[in-house]
């Protein structure tokens, strides 16, 4: 069960880290700058996070009824009204889709607008977040973690040169789209509820393997 756990507890934090984070965000940014000024700054990132879903949706072939990436009304900036699936996996992949649709935005940005943001300056922080991948590292987590992903962001931003306008282009799209990276309200609900199967699909196969004595789970993974 420990090895089930590994594979979805860094997921599980992400995901609901980056949702009371964004709504944080929100919150502060419409006190400070009023609805009006909100939406139309951060239009982008809407757009990006339901075309995730869209794109999520033409991948586990559900069908799509509506689609409106940019439709502010109430609590809701857009939405992709599709089938309901009691299909765990295709609820994960469509409920999760925004984390990595705006990964993919990001960098594209960062090849287009600030190429000397080579790969190489994000080595050091994908070690340390690679520490941070498993449940037992979850729990001794130390200060050495923090220090590391620290000193790591702090080179990458140090590559940026903030006498280019291409400079500040991005750090706006980073912020706009990356704050709509988590899953909204809705796409909480599903994500936790399909995580819930997974990890019962992923503890018989784990039982499998055990049982067949080959590593099927981590293959899978």
């Amino acid at each position: 069960m420990i090895s089930v756990i590994n594979l979805f507890l860094p997921l599980l934090i992400v995901v609901f880290a980056l949702y009371w984070v964004a709504r944080c965000v929100d919150r502060l940014v419409l006190r400070q700058l009023g609805k009006g000024w909100y939406l139309a700054l951060t239009w982008p990132g809407v757009g990006v996070h339901e075309l995730s879903h869209l794109i999520a949706c033409i991948f586990t072939l559900t069908k799509v009824y509506r689609v409106h990436l940019f439709w502010p009304s109430g609590d809701t900036l857009g939405f992709v009204e599709h089938e309901q699936s009691h299909n765990p996996l295709k609820n994960v992949i469509i409920s999760i889709a925004p984390l990595f649709g705006v990964s993919a935005v990001l960098w594209g940005l960062s090849r287009w607008l600030v190429p000397e943001l080579t790969i190489h300056k994000l080595i050091d922080a994908q070690s340390a977040l690679a520490d941070f991948s498993s449940f037992q590292r979850f729990f001794s987590l130390t200060g050495g973690f923090l220090q590391q992903l620290w000193s790591s962001m702090t080179n990458v931003f140090s590559a940026l040169d903030f006498h280019a306008w291409q400079t500040y282009l991005f750090c706006y799209l980073m912020l706009v789209t990356s704050s709509h990276a988590a899953p909204s309200r809705g796409d909480l609900k599903h994500t936790y509820i399909g995580l819930a199967g997974l990890v019962l699909l992923f503890w018989i196969v784990v039982l499998a393997d055990g049982w067949l004595q080959v590593p099927i789970t981590w293959n899978i993974a």
